[in-house]
C-alpha cells in the first residue's frame, strides 16, 4: 500500500466514523410522531388502569368508553367528564387521573427531559430540538436547562398551592387529612388547567370562600401564562424591558380576564341560579374565578343555569385561551392580540401592523390568521357533529364544542347527556384541540423555498 493510499483510507475511516456518530437532524414530523407516540402510550395505559375494578368506587369493572373518555380528558387537561369524579372513582382512580393530568400538563417531551436529568443521562439533539419547538425555549444549547427550570417552576407553584389550600380547606371546616388530599389534587389540577375536582360539587361549596377561590385563581393563571412570560418579567422587573410577545401576553391576558369577570358579573348578578344565589360581597370574586377558569373549567356556579349572553361570552373567553407554551388550550392570547392589531391597522388604513412600537412581520400575521381559522373550523365541525347526535339547545351544543376544542372543561350539561356518538365526537375534539395546533404551527414554521417569480397582482371587491 502506498503512502497516498494509506492517507486516503485513513481519511475515509475518520469520515465514516464522524458520519456514524453525527446526530440525525429530523424535521418537525419526526418530533410530532414522538409526541403522538408518547401521549398515545400514556393514554392507553391510563385507560387500562381506569378500567380496573379497584379504580371505581363500586369495585366493578369500568366500561372502556368511560375509562377512555376520562383518560383522554385528563391527558388533554380538559376536565369534561362522563362520570362524577368524586362519586365514581376510588382513591386509586383519583391517583391515576392526577398522574394523567400531570403528564398531560407538562407534556411528554418535558417529562422525558426531567427523567433524563434525574438519571444523569445526556439528552439527544433530536429531543432537544423537539422540546425547543414545543415550548419555545430560547436556544438549542439552553433547552436542557430550560426543561429543568420548567419542572422546578411547576413544582414550586404546585407545592405552594398544596400548602395554602390545605390551610384554606381546614379553616373552612374540612378535616385535616381530607384537606391535605383535596389540596394536593386541586393544586395540580388547577396549575395544569385541568379542572378536575373531587369535592363532589366542584367549587360551588366554596363560593363564599375567597381564600380558596383566589388561591385557585393564582394557580390557574400561572399555569395559563406559562414559564417564559413569568420568569422573564421576574428577571427584567420592568414592563418596558419585556420582549414583544411577553407584553402582548400580559396585556391581552389581563384584559380578557378583567372583561370576562365584569361582563359575567353584570349579566349574572341578579340570576338566583348562579351569582345571584351568592352573598353580594362574594360575587365579584366568584365572577373573577369564573373568568379565570376559561382555561381550566372549575365551576363555582352552575354553567347550565347561566343566561345565554353569559354562555356566549364564556365561549369567547374559552376560544381565546391562554399563552403559548403553557398548560392552557385555545387560540392563545398572543395570536388573538395580533388579530386585533391587524384589524386596528386595517381600519386606520395602514399597511403595516404594529404593536408596542414594533412592526409585526406579515408572515406572523398570516400564521395567526391561519391558526384562528383552523380553530373556527374545528369548532364548526364539532358543532355539526354534536348537533347530529344531540337534541340540546343550539347554544349549549356550541358551548360543549368550544369547551372540548379549547380543552377547557366547562359544560352546560351536554357532556353527561350525550350518547356514545357524542362522546366519541368530544374525544376527537379534545385530542385535535390539544395536539393538532402544534402540528400546524410546526408545519407553518418550517423553512420555505423562495419563489423566483411573482404573479401579477389584482384587486377584488369585498362586501
Amino acid at each position: 500500500m502506498t503512502a497516498t493510499t494509506g492517507r486516503q483510507a485513513a481519511a475515509t475511516g475518520i469520515l465514516s466514523r464522524r458520519m456514524a456518530v453525527r446526530p440525525r437532524l429530523r424535521g418537525p414530523g419526526s418530533g410530532i410522531s414522538q409526541v403522538a407516540a408518547g401521549f398515545g402510550t400514556v393514554l392507553v395505559v391510563g385507560t387500562l388502569l381506569l378500567m380496573l375494578p379497584f379504580a371505581s368506587d363500586s369495585g366493578d369493572w369500568v366500561p372502556p368508553r368511560t375509562a377512555f373518555f376520562t383518560a383522554t380528558s385528563a391527558v388533554c387537561v380538559t376536565g369534561l367528564i362522563v362520570a362524577d369524579t368524586h362519586v365514581h372513582w376510588s382513591g386509586f382512580g383519583h391517583v391515576v387521573i392526577l398522574v394523567l393530568i400531570q403528564v398531560g400538563g407538562l407534556g411528554y417531551m418535558l417529562g422525558t427531559s426531567v427523567v433524563l436529568w434525574v438519571m444523569g443521562r445526556q439528552m439527544g439533539l433530536r429531543d432537544r430540538n423537539m422540546l425547543r419547538l414545543y415550548y419555545g425555549a430560547p436556544s438549542m444549547t439552553e433547552t436542557f436547562s430550560f426543561a429543568k427550570a420548567v419542572g422546578l417552576f411547576s413544582l414550586v407553584f404546585e407545592v405552594a398551592g398544596v400548602a395554602v389550600l390545605t390551610v384554606a380547606f381546614i379553616l373552612d371546616g374540612t378535616p385535616p387529612g381530607q384537606s391535605l388530599w383535596w389540596a394536593f389534587f386541586h393544586s395540580i389540577s388547577a396549575f395544569n388547567n385541568a379542572g378536575f375536582s373531587i369535592t363532589g360539587a366542584d367549587m360551588a361549596p366554596f363560593a363564599a370562600n375567597p381564600f380558596i377561590l383566589l388561591t385557585l385563581t393564582v394557580l390557574i393563571t400561572a399555569g395559563a401564562l406559562g414559564f417564559l412570560p413569568i420568569v422573564t418579567f421576574m428577571r427584567r422587573r420592568s414592563f418596558r424591558r419585556l420582549p414583544l410577545d411577553s407584553k402582548l401576553i400580559f396585556v391581552t391576558f389581563g384584559s380578557v380576564l378583567a372583561a370576562g369577570a365584569i361582563f359575567v358579573g353584570m349579566a349574572e348578578w341578579r340570576n338566583d341560579d348562579t351569582l345571584g344565589g351568592i352573598e353580594a360581597r362574594h360575587r365579584p370574586v366568584a365572577a373573577l374565578f369564573h373568568s379565570a377558569n376559561r382555561t381550566a373549567g372549575f365551576g363555582v356556579v352552575e354553567v347550565g343555569a347561566m343566561t345565554d349572553e353569559s354562555k356566549i361570552a364564556t365561549m369567547g373567553l374559552m376560544f381565546v385561551g391562554g399563552a403559548a407554551g403553557s398548560a392552557a388550550g385555545g387560540l392563545k392570547v398572543a395570536a388573538f392580540s395580533l388579530l386585533l392589531a391587524m384589524m386596528v391597522a386595517t381600519l386606520r388604513g395602514r399597511e403595516v401592523v404594529t404593536a408596542f412600537g414594533r412592526r409585526i412581520p406579515p408572515l406572523v400575521i398570516q400564521q395567526a390568521t391561519t391558526l384562528a381559522l383552523y380553530y373556527v373550523a374545528m369548532v364548526f365541525v364539532c358543532t355539526v357533529a354534536l348537533t347530529l347526535t344531540s337534541e340540546l339547545a343550539f347554544v349549549d351544543v356550541v358551548f360543549e364544542a368550544v369547551s372540548a376544542v379549547g380543552t377547557v372543561g366547562f359544560s352546560a350539561g351536554g357532556t353527561l347527556s350525550f350518547g356514545g356518538a357524542g362522546h366519541a365526537v368530544l374525544i376527537v375534539a379534545m385530542l385535535f384541540g390539544r395536539f393538532s395546533p402544534l402540528l400546524l404551527i410546526l408545519y407553518m414554521s418550517k423553512p420555505r423555498r423562495k419563489l423566483r417569480y411573482h404573479h401579477p397582482s389584482d384587486s377584488l371587491r369585498l362586501g
